[in-house]
């Protein structure tokens, strides 16, 4: 019996781009200068498309394309399967199909040996009674059904879960997902995943609880912390999403039984009872939520009477403060809640009501501002919401306790993470405890930026110290200035080598970034470099010394010291050349390190690369501390100057010469 085994899949000339590395712009002159191009198979003709098998066979041909990763492959090809649109739901019955193959391997064997028309017909129904029968929320797998033509790409699935294992094949694809500019759905950021994660002092014991989880990022971070045996419970409104978050929490095989994610809209239809009054136990001992915003149909006629609402009803415009209820009602005793929320939630005139009410009851613990960036769906810096409802020993809050992290920058926040409690506890300009009676005003402003001033007492020490900090920094610029580069009379052109074949020869292991959450690396060693994945301006670190587990916001390269010098790798790293060939082109910045290229040297000549490497790296961390300290001396000042504590400095007419 034979079966299909070419791929039907097509591409767009953006992504033919993608696979080459190169411009669309150069994908339009291949087609006008070669005529053995592949014809366009469908599209429009101004966004024709290509089938992936042709484009692959003719960039091989041409030598523009060495071999396209399996990953890469696997991605072009469940793009090809529908629109982005949804892509979510092709992303879903991926993940029914892959808990149907672990769960059920003998039902899929015979089902494999059939035709793809054959295939097309059963497997849809063999896997949606499947996830049926075991609970798998989502709704029916499948519901679309299956065309003959598609049946190649699970094919492709199952073979890569047979040889690299369902989870890492799933997240994989899902980071793609993740990452791209088209997709429709809302998901927490890994990096801010992780920080929430590191806001939570002590292991909690008990359920900890996503009322709004989306894909499961939250809820992963705290999976990975606590363990298989983690108490965990979500629920989502997407019924794709739910799915997603199911796999990955539960159906991956990888994990414990203690999980529960059910699909539904958590304020109109919560899935999971109320805490009963009176009974301590009873209830979540930390509830996480990064819940959707700006939503004025989120059932506020219907739900006017729900004794969710203990601190006033929140108006239509304030969606958001249901959430924060919402959490706050599903807290036991001595429990924490910790919610992401736009900015403007902390000042808005109609939300004075419940921020009031919400102070009176001492409930609100703290508020953090976060800088731009650190969440994908905020156009400005989410603020995060601490709350913990008093008992089991916690007495009700008499102050709030605010942070202004809006200036940090990403190595900041990871040197911060875990230390939110207390580390900003006296740093002026940072934090400030604020008792409840300043707040309950007309205003209940609750915006950090309002109540975190640098007092004027502080003012000229502080400037003290920085003009102080500054004067060794320049005076090291000056010295450590880089050396005149030496020229040669033309380009010297070196054999070259990808990250994934280094990665395959084991002169390298790579972590991507979506694989730390769940990877244990026994925390970063010397030599180990670190790659941002989203900062086009961060360059690559070379850890000196040993530190706790790497952030999710850069991938993570581990060399072989006798094959692979890491200041070498780390600079070739930053090549133009490389920027281009590895980002992906989802539309952000995101470097695939897997795609880029070093020379491939003997490890002496490596060393005399990587001893140049070293001092520009050393000297650019120096420019950045410098500039760092410099702006501290001149917000300062300008901070002392506009509040009065400074007057203008006399200029000797010397000075002013010129002007």
């Amino acid at each position: 019996m034979t079966r299909q085994t070419d791929s039907a899949a097509e591409v767009t000339a953006a992504q033919v781009a993608r696979l080459a590395g190169v411009g669309r712009a150069a994908v339009s002159n291949w087609r006008r200068r070669h005529t053995d191009f592949p014809e366009p198979v469908g599209g429009t003709p101004a966004s024709p498309t290509f089938r992936l098998t042709d484009v692959e066979s003719w960039l091989r041909a041409t030598g523009k394309l060495n071999a396209l990763a399996a990953e890469d492959r696997l991605w072009q090809e469940l793009r090809a399967l529908t629109d982005e649109r949804r892509l979510v739901d092709t992303l879903a019955d991926l993940a029914a199909f892959l808990a149907f193959l672990q769960d059920k391997p003998a039902r899929w064997r015979p089902l494999a040996r059939g035709t793809d028309t054959d295939l097309a017909g059963r497997l849809p129904d063999a896997v949606a009674f499947w996830a049926e029968s075991v609970g798998m929320p989502g709704g029916r797998a499948f519901a679309a059904g299956l065309q003959p033509g598609q049946v190649p790409f699970w094919r492709s699935v199952a073979d890569a879960a047979g040889t690299q294992g369902p989870e890492i094949v799933f997240e994989e694809l899902h980071g793609r997902y993740v990452d791209s500019a088209g997709r429709s759905t809302g998901v927490t950021p890994l990096d801010l995943a992780a920080m929430i994660t590191g806001m939570v002092g002590g292991i909690p014991e008990g359920v900890v609880f996503d009322p709004a989880c989306g894909s499961g990022n939250l809820l992963r971070a705290f999976q990975r912390r606590l363990g298989a045996g983690a108490h965990l419970a979500g629920q989502e409104l997407d019924p794709a999403l739910a799915r997603i978050a199911a796999y990955r929490l539960d159906w991956s095989g990888q994990h414990g039984p203690a999980t529960t994610i059910r699909q539904g809209d958590s304020l109109r239809d919560d899935q999971f009872p109320l805490p009963p009054a009176g009974e301590p136990d009873a209830g979540a001992a930390l509830v996480v939520c990064d819940p959707p915003f700006g939503d004025r149909n989120w059932g506020h006629e219907d739900l006017a009477y729900d004794r969710r609402w203990e601190f006033d009803l929140p108006t239509r415009a304030d969606s958001e403060l249901a959430w924060v209820q919402h959490c706050y009602a599903h807290l036991r005793p001595g429990g924490t809640a910790i919610v992401v929320l736009p900015p403007g939630v902390a000042s808005r005139r109609s939300g004075r009501r419940v921020r009031k009410e919400m102070l009176r009851r001492g409930a609100l613990r703290q508020v953090v501002a976060l800088p731009t960036g650190v969440a994908g769906g905020h156009s400005l810096g989410p603020h995060l919401w601490i709350l913990s409802r008093p008992g089991d020993g916690r007495s009700p809050a008499n102050s709030v306790r605010m942070v202004d992290g809006t200036r940090f920058d990403r190595e900041r926040l990871r040197q911060i993470e875990g230390d939110w409690w207390h580390e900003f506890r006296d740093e002026p300009g940072v934090t400030a405890d604020v008792p409840l009676i300043e707040l309950l005003d007309d205003d209940v402003d609750l915006s950090p930026g309002r109540h975190v001033q640098r007092t004027p007492d502080h003012l000229p020490a502080e400037h003290a110290r920085a003009l102080a900090a500054l004067e060794p920094l320049l005076a090291g610029v000056a010295q450590r200035r880089p050396r005149a580069a030496t020229a040669v009379a033309g380009p010297a052109r070196l054999p070259m080598v990808s990250i994934a074949d280094l990665a395959r020869s084991g002169a390298v292991a790579v972590i991507l970034n979506r694989e730390i959450p769940r990877t244990d690396v026994g925390g970063l060693r010397p030599g180990d470099v670190l790659v941002p994945v989203h900062d086009r301006k961060e360059a690559p670190l070379v850890v000196t010394d040993e530190r706790g587990d790497p952030t999710p916001d850069r991938h993570l390269l581990r060399c072989d010291p006798d094959q692979l010098d890491p200041y070498f790798l780390a600079g070739f790293l930053q090549a133009e050349a490389n920027t281009r060939q590895a980002v992906t082109g989802t539309g952000n910045f995101r470097y695939d390190v897997r795609r880029a290229q070093v020379p491939r040297l003997p490890l002496a000549d490596q060393r005399r690369y990587a001893a140049e490497f070293r001092r520009l790296a050393e000297f650019s961390a120096l420019l950045r501390r410098a500039a760092a300290v410099g702006d501290d001396v001149v917000r300062l000042a300008v901070d002392g100057l506009t509040s009065g504590v400074f007057v203008p400095t006399e200029v000797h007419p010397s000075e002013t010469k010129g002007d």
